[in-house]
């Protein structure tokens, strides 16, 4: 079974059943994007009334397929779906992905309790039915949409296409890639837990990002979490915090997802950061990849803005974290550090319009009093050789910085992704800087007892 959710990522053989020549229809766009997405494995749109799809050769039915498969898309009416499962698992499939909705959803149970009746008798693994598909980057495999194919390190795993697609997005006009979206749809059959356990193993994967509305079987969810967590973090953003978000879901899952303080405090036991936005469920899972953080709470905050400062010391004392006083010592130093004369000589430690050098040597001061566990460097303005200092900075001390880097310009737009591939996590301001910083803290705190 485990090599059916390997084939749903690393298949070389794929079938799109309602492979369409009209642009604009599913099974267009889904075929078009495993091709443009640069797939190099075979592809084969099946399409009982085209000769030909986007270039390719079309098969009337997935058995006229020439090779053996290990992946079927699908996207026909859902009261097609079971013969073509059939067929797939006839034909070698080990997986198949059914975009098509109409099944639990619209009703349909009977039809869905049909579907899972063929896993058991087949061993065929399924996403869906009711999803958007997948996307592995390291595969070229993009049986989903938008076409994404910056290849990075975080996995999307979400109830909600919209979700999975919009951090996709976010890392990809960062500079930061995915390693993987999946839509979950209705769980037929795959659900989070399998993909926890196969993520967890993934060597291109580092940190996992979950949209959940209910965890299908709470305790096997917990268990496989917990395995997870110390080699490879896991956020989850779970809606249905109120009665009226649980109704809104109408989820179908397990206990765990009735009783939202019960998810919450075995999120806390088994090391799960729990967000409550999808800003966060970003942010936080972008902290987890790249800072490397003991779990201490002082946090020195160097800007360039006084504004912003105060605005990163309101915050962290709502997250819980320390903003240290400077010790007489450490101000003397500071004085002597060639500072310019309108720095404020404090934590946040405000050096207005200073150049970067500046940044640097006050980091060098505050670690040469042990002052911090962490650093927020926020920049209001473009400074030249920024991201080289930190560059150096993480070279000498690893990676405990984080970035707020405010502003819309091109010149700040090119500056972000330039930190971003030095492993640097830069955020839109102060306040997800910090909350990004003690979510890191708290998981580094997590590991280190356990």
């Amino acid at each position: 079974m485990k090599d059916g959710v390997t084939r749903l990522f690393h298949g070389r053989a794929v079938a799109v059943v309602g492979a369409s020549t009209s642009p604009g229809k599913l099974g267009h766009e889904i075929l078009a994007n495993i091709i443009n997405g640069g797939f190099e494995g075979a592809v084969y749109p099946v399409n009982p009334k085209a000769s030909e799809v986007l270039g390719l050769p079309a098969y009337p039915s997935v058995s006229a397929c020439p090779s053996k498969l290990d992946l079927a898309v699908v996207v026909i009416p859902a009261p097609f779906v079971p013969s073509v499962l059939r067929e797939a698992a006839a034909k070698g499939a080990g997986a198949a992905i059914i975009i098509s909705g109409g099944f639990r959803e619209a009703g349909r149970e009977d039809l869905e309790e049909e579907i899972l009746a063929i896993t058991a008798e087949t061993g065929l693994r399924l996403i869906g039915p009711n999803c958007q598909g997948i996307n592995y980057t390291p595969n070229k495999l993009c049986a989903s949409w938008p076409l994404v194919t910056a290849t990075g390190s975080m996995a999307v795993v979400s109830q909600s296409g919209t979700v999975a697609a919009t951090l996709a997005g976010w890392a990809v006009d960062e500079g930061l890639g995915i390693s993987a979206t999946v839509s979950l749809g209705n769980q037929v059959d795959v659900c989070e837990t399998d993909l926890i356990e196969y993520f967890a193993a993934d060597q291109e994967t580092h940190v996992m990002a979950l949209y959940l509305e209910g965890a299908k079987d709470g305790r096997r969810f917990l268990e496989a979490a917990s395995r997870a967590i110390p080699h490879t973090p896991i956020v989850v953003l779970k809606s249905g915090r109120t009665r009226a978000g649980q109704r809104a879901a109408a989820s179908h899952t397990s206990q765990l997802a009735g009783r939202d303080e019960v998810f919450d405090a075995a999120c806390r036991q088994h090391g799960i950061v729990r967000v409550a936005d999808i800003e966060s469920l970003y942010d936080s899972a972008k902290a987890l990849e790249s800072l490397e953080l003991d779990g201490g709470d002082r946090v020195m905050v160097i800007t360039s803005s006084g504004g912003c400062g105060i605005l990163a010391t309101d915050e962290a004392e709502s997250c819980k974290l320390q903003i240290p006083p400077l010790p007489p010592e450490a101000v003397n130093d500071l004085e002597e550090a060639g500072l310019l004369p309108t720095a404020i000589l404090s934590n946040p430690l405000d050096l207005t319009v200073a150049p970067a050098e500046h940044f640097e040597a006050a980091v060098m001061v505050a670690e040469r009093h042990e002052l911090a566990d962490s650093y927020l460097l926020i920049f209001g303005d473009p400074i030249p050789g920024a991201t080289e200092v930190l560059k150096t900075l993480k070279a000498r001390m690893g990676g405990r910085f984080a970035v707020a880097y405010l502003g819309g310009g091109d010149v700040e737009k090119q500056e972000r992704l330039r930190m971003h591939a030095a492993g640097i996590p830069v955020f839109p301001t102060p306040q997800r800087a910090i909350r990004a910083i003690r979510d890191a803290a708290w998981a580094a705190r997590f590991r280190a007892r356990t």
